[in-house]
């Protein structure tokens, strides 16, 4: 089986992006999860991960091209002599003509990459009706991933041709959900994902022609185009009894007292997002029927931890004046994320201003980001508090105070978010990077 990689759209508006370099070479071995390459647009930085195991083979963009968004630049197959035919190079919009229907003339706006691994997104509602008039900055639709909500912008002026999903479809990244025209349409389109003639055609049919990613100015061979995975689909239960579920639903759980790994433990695929509160909430229903008690405040873990500030005071000194945007904010932010896991968004609080970060091993990388955060650091260093056990949210939580000649570290966290051990692992390495961030480099 083949797995056509894509350049990514990072941006909302995004027409391109400039392939940094390639972490793997052509005809080499490649583990789902592992780091291809690295791309950068006009406003982030970013590691492109392996969708699937397999060999990489035709590489068709080299360090430095700026390449199109939704243009195939490389394959994932089976084996490390698969021949592939490149994608060939066009220009200026295209009138799209799925099987059943034809679509406006226009430009297309595909489901952007929101996070690093995301394969898909949730499509909250369209602010935007067929046949409006759209600006550049308005808000045309909201999408949601295991991560975060975010507001999507139009990215061009025109007409709201064609509205190609519906609220509450999961529909993979890089596919086209809407058309923008220059001109007012006469019949807008308006349908769901899984409506769209591309999805449900005859598998013995040859593909129809698509729309291009979003401002692409490229079409792409459908032999190397990206494969679509079957609509709706979503990903199994998590392993090892973590639970995947979006910030939003998160939140909806807590404040209702829903337990999360309740609705784990009846086969609902994960990760689960806002559309799956009604099913929470009969899996919590069922299981206090079963056990004859009621529903309860969720239960919440409290730690601490002691540290010395003086290597992290030098520390942050120096990385002020050797690394590139670095400041306190975003080196405590990249601590944090380190601390938590690979890819996390880290809020940091300070003095009553709020700074969110994508989070990165190398404090270079970790740059100023949207979305809900995994983790939010309340630093109140330099202020007259010197204890703190601020309640968890709909994140984990943790405090750093300074008290005598030691900084106290507090993390507070609803258990279905972060309990016992798991707990305890992350404030101890992140204390750890506190205490002694060269560890952090190293």
């Amino acid at each position: 089986m083949r797995h056509d990689i894509i350049m990514p759209a990072l941006g909302m508006a995004q027409d391109t992006g400039t392939l940094l370099a390639w972490h793997k070479s052509e005809g080499e071995a490649v583990t789902q999860g592992e780091t291809l390459f690295e791309v950068e647009t006009d406003k982030t930085t970013m590691e492109v991960e392996a969708p699937a195991s397999g060999f990489l083979v035709g590489i068709s963009a080299s360090d430095g091209d700026e390449v199109p968004v939704g243009q195939v630049i490389a394959i994932i197959s089976d084996s490390a002599d698969t021949p592939v035919k490149e994608p060939d190079a066009g220009s200026g919009p295209v009138k799209a003509e799925p099987a059943s229907e034809s679509l406006p003339t226009g430009k297309a706006v595909i489901m952007p990459v929101l996070g690093m691994s995301q394969d898909s997104g949730v499509l909250v509602g369209w602010n935007k009706e067929p046949g409006d008039a759209v600006k550049q900055d308005d808000i045309l639709f909201e999408v949601e991933t295991d991560k975060s909500v975010v507001e999507v912008p139009a990215g061009l002026d025109g007409y709201l041709a064609a509205r190609l999903a519906a609220a509450g479809d999961d529909v993979p990244t890089g596919e086209t959900i809407a058309i923008i025209s220059e001109t007012k349409v006469a019949d807008p389109v308006d349908r769901a994902y899984s409506q769209s003639p591309a999805t449900t055609a005859n598998p013995e049919e040859p593909p129809a022609e698509e729309p291009p990613a979003e401002h692409a100015a490229t079409s792409v061979d459908k032999s190397t185009a990206p494969k679509k995975p079957e609509a709706g689909k979503r990903l199994a239960p998590a392993s090892g009894g973590k639970v995947l579920a979006s910030p939003k639903l998160k939140r909806l759980a807590h404040q209702a007292g829903f337990d999360l790994a309740l609705l784990a433990a009846t086969g609902h695929p994960q990760p689960f997002h806002a559309r799956d509160f009604e099913a929470l909430k009969n899996a919590n229903e069922t299981a206090h029927k079963r056990s004859g008690t009621a529903s309860t405040s969720e239960a919440v873990t409290r730690l601490s931890a002691r540290v010395s500030p003086v290597e992290l005071d030098a520390f942050l000194s120096w990385a002020a004046d050797n690394i590139e945007a670095a400041s306190a904010a975003s080196v405590i932010a990249a601590f944090a994320g380190a601390s938590l896991g690979d890819h996390s968004t880290v809020r940091i609080d300070r003095r009553g201003v709020s700074e969110t970060y994508a989070a990165h091993t190398q404090l270079s990388k970790t740059v100023a980001a949207e979305g809900e955060p995994d983790v939010i650091v309340h630093d109140l260093r330099g202020t007259l508090i010197s204890s703190a056990e601020l309640p968890p949210d709909s994140a984990p939580v943790i405090s750093i105070v300074s008290s005598g000649n030691e900084l106290i570290l507090t993390l507070t966290s609803f258990d279905s978010l972060l309990a016992g051990k798991d707990a305890a692992v992350v404030l101890d390495n992140f204390a750890g990077r506190i205490a002694d961030p060269l560890r952090h480099l190293f």
